[in-house]
């Protein structure tokens, strides 16, 4: 009888130690959904310690942005340029008919004028406009059937209109840069030089490369001395021409 009893007991006590079990996990389990609720109503803030770098990497851009700006006003963008030019031109003529020629017979030294203006386009490149009209006379050989010869200098002039890209870098109150310059040329020569009596002028493309130094003589005033080499197709031939230039030069 008592055996009976003690198994009875035993069995809600088993029971009893069975449902609280399973009420201890009901309880976890309704603890885990409300902890998940929790998180997808309310997302994880981001510690502000994290977000101290990020602060701080846009102040520090902040402050070089307002210190570069004085700097940027004070940089000089554009500069303007008029100066006196000499070209030593290899222009060719020649001309025959009836027993009569004309040729040209050495280099033509012709003086006159250029001007340029640039814009910045990155902190040491700069687009250059470029124009010059050089202006003189050429010697020209006139022969006859009986082979006599007369020599005359004959008047020629040629414009030339370049623009391309331009390297410099600033030293102290110097400026050296360097240039590559493509466009047009256009020659003419007087009427002396052909048979016919005729005029004739032409017009091909045209490359200069060269450079200079601007001597800085106040705020926004230089001087510039320029070298380049000029070469051009006209009448038929080619030409390989120095030229220098030297004048003025006003910065914006």
């Amino acid at each position: 009888m008592g055996q009976s009893v003690r198994s009875k007991l035993h069995l809600v006590g088993g029971c009893e130690e069975s449902n609280s079990k399973e009420i201890l996990a009901t309880s976890a389990d309704c603890a885990l959904n409300e902890s998940t609720i929790q998180s997808s109503l309310c997302p994880k803030r981001t510690p502000m310690r994290k977000l101290f770098p990020l602060v701080r990497v846009r102040h520090a851009l902040l402050v070089a942005f307002l210190l570069s700006v004085p700097s940027f006003l004070r940089a000089q963008v554009a500069d303007v340029y008029l100066g006196y030019s000499f070209v030593s031109s290899a222009v060719s003529v020649s001309s025959a008919t009836g027993g009569f020629g004309s040729r040209s017979s050495g280099r033509a030294s012709l003086n006159g004028w250029e001007a340029s203006a640039s814009v910045r386009f990155l902190p040491w490149i700069r687009v250059v406009a470029d124009v010059g009209g050089n202006y003189g006379t050429v010697p020209v050989v006139l022969t006859s059937f009986l082979g006599a010869t007369t020599k005359v200098n004959v008047n020629t002039n040629v414009h030339t209109y370049l623009f391309g890209p331009r390297a410099s870098v600033s030293v102290g109150s110097i400026t050296p840069f360097a240039h590559a310059l493509f466009g047009a040329a256009r020659q003419s020569v007087n009427r002396e030089a052909f048979i016919g009596n005729v005029g004739e002028n032409d017009s091909a493309f045209a490359f200069d490369f060269g450079g200079g130094i601007d001597f800085r003589l106040m705020k926004f005033v230089a001087w510039r001395v320029q070298g380049d080499y000029l070469q051009t197709h006209l009448f038929d031939a080619s030409q390989h021409d120095p030229r220098v230039s030297t004048g003025i030069v006003l910065r914006f």
